[in-house]
């Protein structure tokens, strides 16, 4: 997910691939930059940079989390201090694990009470309160993402209790050709859309589909039509 975001973006932004390790993130950043020049050519405007964790979140206006699940709390708790109050936090965290077969949804922290019931969206703005966070992305696979031939014709479901946040979102969003925006309520309701990830793939499984995602199209009944 986050080498898919940070390729499509680097067309019009400056984006910081952060790592614990900076061999890793120049190693990545350097690759990823290389796809960018050769497909863009001279549409290419922005930059891909590979800097450690703490130097991406104190340089940047956004931060998109693509940590697997099991990694987010404790590295958001130590990169907390790092913030700053006028950034925008996206989460596109799902958490999940496969249990015969198929995939379940579970929580990001079944073990702390105070977690309980949450979603990881929601306990990430509990970590970073008050900096905003906006819940996105968990329905876009990341195989469309991550091969820059693909056209995605995909809506992009957004939550967040944020109006700025989630401006900030959906133009990111927008940025992309073809993924749409739709705002989906306040961020609890990311717990709906984090889940949606093991449905689409479980479907997926059943189905013989590849890649499922999600396009929420208006329904007319047959009478109004002309």
């Amino acid at each position: 997910m986050g080498r898919g975001l940070t390729i499509r973006w680097a067309l019009k932004h400056d984006v910081l691939v952060g790592s614990r390790s900076l061999d890793k993130a120049h190693g990545i950043a350097k690759e990823q930059e290389k796809i960018a020049r050769g497909f863009y050519q001279a549409d290419f405007k922005g930059s891909i940079k590979g800097v450690l964790n703490s130097e991406a979140v104190e340089q940047s206006e956004v931060m998109v989390i693509t940590l697997p699940a099991e990694a987010v709390i404790p590295a958001i708790t130590d990169l907390k201090k790092n913030l700053k109050p006028s950034q925008v936090i996206v989460s596109t965290v799902v958490s999940m694990k496969k249990s015969k077969g198929m995939f379940v949804y579970t929580q990001l922290s079944s073990s702390a009470e105070r977690h309980q019931e949450k979603s990881a969206a929601e306990i990430i703005q509990e970590i970073v309160e008050p900096i905003p966070v906006a819940s996105a992305f968990q329905t876009v696979p990341a195989t469309y993402l991550n091969n820059i031939d693909s056209v995605m014709n995909i809506d992009v479901l957004v939550a967040s209790n944020n109006d700025h946040a989630y401006a900030v979102v959906s133009k990111l969003i927008s940025d992309i050709p073809n993924l749409r925006p739709l705002k989906v309520g306040p961020l609890e309701n990311s717990k709906l859309m984090e889940s949606l990830t093991p449905l689409l793939l479980n479907a997926a499984i059943l189905n013989n589909l590849h890649d499922p995602s999600i396009r929420v199209v208006p329904w007319m009944p047959a009478s109004f039509e002309e």
